[in-house]
């Protein structure tokens, strides 16, 4: 299962699938990603829509084995609460560059494998990752499991791009 699913990680989505994987996603709005990729439309922000939406992928295409989560801010127990109900045997928990500054996981980020986004140094100037090294850099954390992966660059911080 893939939360936020549709956007960034469409691409990791259907690489799963060609791969043989069922891949279910949750997602604001419903999205044709491809053979292989159920679509079940849930606002994350509200624990009764993520609860539902989640029962519903279940139900359907059967447990849920990897759960790889990219929930913003906005939801700080969505992630917990998606934990609870998947009771996967992984979760990849997606979290952006500022994650870098805090050393130790958050309450939400425990048993997870936290993979934090970055950016890219580009000669002297900087710029955030693309779609495709995002799902490239989650792909390889999928397939070499282990507690934290840096997708890109965190350091040097000053260098972030604005």
């Amino acid at each position: 299962m893939v939360i936020g699913g549709t956007g960034m990680l469409a691409g990791l989505c259907r690489t799963l699938a060609d791969r043989g994987h069922p891949v279910s996603v949750l997602a604001r709005r419903n999205r044709d990603l491809g053979p292989g990729v159920g679509c079940f439309a849930c606002d994350y922000k509200d624990p009764d829509s993520l609860d539902a939406a989640m029962s519903e992928a279940i139900d359907e295409l059967g447990p849920i084995a990897v759960l790889i989560s990219w929930i913003h801010g906005t939801a700080p127990d969505a992630a917990e609460q998606a934990h609870r109900i998947a009771s996967p045997e992984r979760h990849l928990r997606i979290l952006g560059s500022a994650s870098a500054k805090r050393p130790a996981p958050g309450p939400s980020e425990a048993g997870c494998e936290r993979i934090t986004l970055g950016f890219a140094l580009d000669g002297p100037a900087s710029r955030w990752l693309t779609h495709d090294e995002i799902c490239e850099g989650v792909l390889h954390a999928f397939d070499h499991p282990r507690p934290a992966t840096i997708v890109g660059v965190v350091e040097p911080w000053e260098r972030r791009p604005s």
